[in-house]
């Protein structure tokens, strides 16, 4: 007896001592995605802009990491918001249009579906803009049952929602969410900002922020010659209409609307401020990755052009931060890596150590927040095939193609006869200033690049029907 009884003692003592020599499983990390709504990377304070006031993600930026080089692969909000649900180019969701939404079966493979499965607690709040319930079946337009909270809009709504400024009332929700979170379940977080997109029609008291003294500075290329330089294709298309001539002609009209533009990012940016602080309130700070990024960017009169929609930087480019607590500080600071919009979805799944499936196309960025000298890609397919918005005042939305690489960057307009195509070498003229299309001194290059937008338009086509 005395003999069992020493084993059963000795066997108990062992198993507690694995227990207590093996570290307890990892707790899943919150997340929390804030996106804004046609803001380009350079309306930031932290990208080196003076004139626009934004503390918060300026603040985000310096305890995270600040990509210099993050851009969507389609410069319209529903392609785009489609390609950060699913990971995925247009050419793989599909989604062309501001009508068609997800499949039923396209919606389980998006990260927050995922991320719930996984047992992730998971709100939306703001704008989706994936398909119009007006006709399109209305639980995949609007998808709130698929969200343990649900504040979502298609892509027509108000900042003035029965007379209360709609953020605020997303910012009320979210804190909500977080008051109501349970300490033991992780949760996904996604704030789909409107701000700074129009029509303006109401504006919150908070939003008289100072800027900085003097005028804000006109984009370099905001001139006559430049417009003139560009292909036909863009010349005559909605780019150079709305919102109107005088708007990329007057000076004092530039700096009201820029103005405009940019109170209503700093709105967004106390937004920014009010979720961290609630993170802290309640506990979450130290367990929360945070991420800020834009759908898409805006011309702002770049090559006196209004918009986005086509292959220019000032299109493409979008703001991305990732605040990771757990990601040492000496980690923190600036990449120069390329990153796309269809990187966020698997990246997100796979900080939560959730399975990133075969069908997502991006990239786990984890790689390049734990090795600054880490190699990204080389290059990478842009394509806008977007129908639906093709008539402004007679003038179409041209679709275009091409290859953005670290040095090089390559356009097509594929409808033009004879075909129209532009090539920039960005590391000499990173304004796009110089096409070269029409140099022979860079032939060799065009023909290289023509080739490349064809092999990886193909590489993603076969893939879509895999």
């Amino acid at each position: 007896m005395k003999r069992i009884i020493l084993t059963a003692l000795l066997l108990t003592s062992l198993a507690a001592l694995q227990a207590a020599a093996s570290p307890a499983p990892a707790k899943k990390p919150n997340i929390v995605f804030i996106f804004c709504d046609d803001q380009p990377k350079n309306a930031m304070g932290c990208m080196g802009n003076n004139a626009i006031s934004t503390p918060n993600m300026d603040q985000l930026a310096a305890d995270g990491v600040l990509f210099d080089h993050m851009f969507v692969t389609t410069s319209i909000c529903a392609v785009s918001r489609a390609s950060l649900l699913t990971g995925q180019h247009m050419a793989r969701h599909g989604i062309n249009s501001f009508e068609k939404p997800l499949t039923a079966e396209q919606w389980q493979q998006t990260y927050p579906v995922l991320l719930r499965a996984a047992g992730y607690r998971t709100a939306f709040l703001g704008k989706l803009a994936v398909g119009s319930p007006k006709t399109a079946p209305k639980e995949l337009c609007l998808p709130s049952d698929k969200f343990d909270l649900w504040y979502g809009f298609p892509q027509q709504f108000n900042f003035n929602q029965s007379g209360r400024y709609v953020t605020t009332i997303m910012e009320e929700k979210a804190v909500n969410f977080l008051r109501e979170q349970p300490k033991d379940k992780p949760f996904l977080l996604i704030l789909a900002l409107k701000e700074p997109h129009t029509p303006f029609d109401m504006e919150d008291p908070e939003m008289a922020a100072t800027l900085a003294q003097g005028p804000i500075p006109r984009p370099a290329t905001l001139k006559a010659e430049a417009f003139g330089n560009l292909p036909v294709a863009i010349r005559d298309s909605r780019n150079s209409v709305t919102p109107g001539p005088e708007f990329l002609k007057n000076d004092d009209k530039y700096q009201k609307e820029i103005a405009t533009t940019y109170r209503y990012i700093h709105r967004a940016d106390i937004t920014v401020g009010r979720i961290m602080a609630a993170l802290k309130e309640q506990g979450f700070d130290q367990n929360t990755i945070v991420i800020f990024s834009s759908d898409n960017g805006s011309m702002d009169g770049a090559h006196r052009l209004v918009g986005k929609w086509n292959m220019y930087e000032e299109s493409i480019a979008v703001p991305l931060i990732i605040r990771d607590p757990r990601l040492p500080a000496a980690l923190h600071g600036r990449r120069s890596q390329m990153a796309l919009n269809i990187d966020l979805a698997p990246t997100m799944l796979a900080l939560a150590g959730v399975p990133v499936p075969p069908t997502m196309q991006g990239s786990d960025l984890q790689v390049i927040l734990q090795d600054p000298s880490a190699k990204g890609r080389e290059d990478w397919y842009y394509e806008h095939d977007t129908v639906g918005l093709d008539n402004s005042k007679g003038r179409p939305l041209p679709r275009c193609e091409g290859v953005r690489s670290e040095h090089w960057k390559y356009i097509r307009y594929k409808d033009t006869n004879p075909v129209q195509e532009e090539l920039f070498d960005l590391q000499k003229d990173p304004l796009e200033e110089q096409d070269l299309a029409k140099d022979a001194a860079h032939a060799a290059t065009l023909v290289h690049l023509s080739a490349r937008c064809d092999e990886l338009r193909k590489t993603l086509q076969s893939q879509s029907t895999q």
